[in-house]
């Protein structure tokens, strides 16, 4: 159990290195650890894991991304137990919280329950509209990919990624949140989100503004769904 003195100090080291080292800044402002933390700790309330391991796991979880990509296992350890180094915690805190930052990718099985959660809470932004909009963003700022002229090459990779990380989901109610966020959208829709939402990612906009532009574009059910999405509301729904 980690107190929240020094959640509070992970949260600040987490928030920092997401808004101003990632993506050399880029990503400034966005709100996706925000919703992340409250995502892992709605799931990790509803399986009874430890909240404050799930929290501190979350607001770390991308960590690695200042270092190129955060997809290896051992790298991403390495980066986040030195983050920890000089936290008073305890050696077992650090490493379940380690766990949770190296695996959140699902390039290798979580070993915890904890990790589990903080896994899906990722899995989940990268889930629906909003998560194409933010894979959109990602291989825009790594220079995957070419805004002036996306391919049905690029859009395939986008739609894979999504269904890839979507099919290793862990946990049950991760499963429910991401068959209700799952919307019906035809594959001409996707590639248009992607042009747009690559466009504004390479002039510096962040995820939640590109989200309000491509609503305007979106059916109503789909724009209801992104908007539940940003806002989480949908949580509300989920329990009910």
């Amino acid at each position: 159990m980690v107190n929240q003195k020094y959640i509070k100090e992970i949260k600040k080291v987490g928030i920092r290195i997401d808004h101003d080292m990632a993506f050399d800044g880029k990503s400034k402002g966005n709100k996706h650890l925000f919703r992340v933390v409250k995502l892992a700790k709605y799931l990790a309330l509803k399986s009874k894991a430890d909240i404050s391991i799930v929290e501190c796991g979350a607001w770390l979880h991308d960590t690695a991304l200042p270092s190129g990509n955060d997809y290896d296992y051992k790298k991403n350890k390495k980066i986040v137990e030195k983050l920890l180094y000089s936290i008073d915690i305890s050696k077992k805190d650090k490493e379940f919280i380690s766990e949770c930052v190296a695996s959140h990718e699902g390039t290798k099985i979580p070993k915890t329950l904890e990790a589990k959660i903080v896994h899906d809470a990722d899995v989940l932004e990268k889930t629906g509209i909003l998560g194409i909009i933010r894979h959109t963003w990602k291989l825009t700022n790594s220079k995957k990919i070419k805004p002036e002229k996306i391919s049905n090459k690029d859009v395939k990779i986008i739609i894979n990624h999504i269904k890839w990380r979507g099919n290793k989901l862990q946990t049950l109610f991760a499963k429910k949140i991401k068959k209700y966020l799952t919307v019906k959208i035809t594959k001409p829709k996707i590639k248009e989100i992607i042009s747009i939402a690559s466009k504004m990612a390479n002039r510096g906009i962040i995820t939640e503004k590109i989200a309000i532009t491509i609503s305007k574009n979106l059916n109503s059910e789909q724009a209801q769904l992104l908007k539940e999405q940003l806002n989480l509301d949908f949580l509300k729904k989920i329990d009910k």
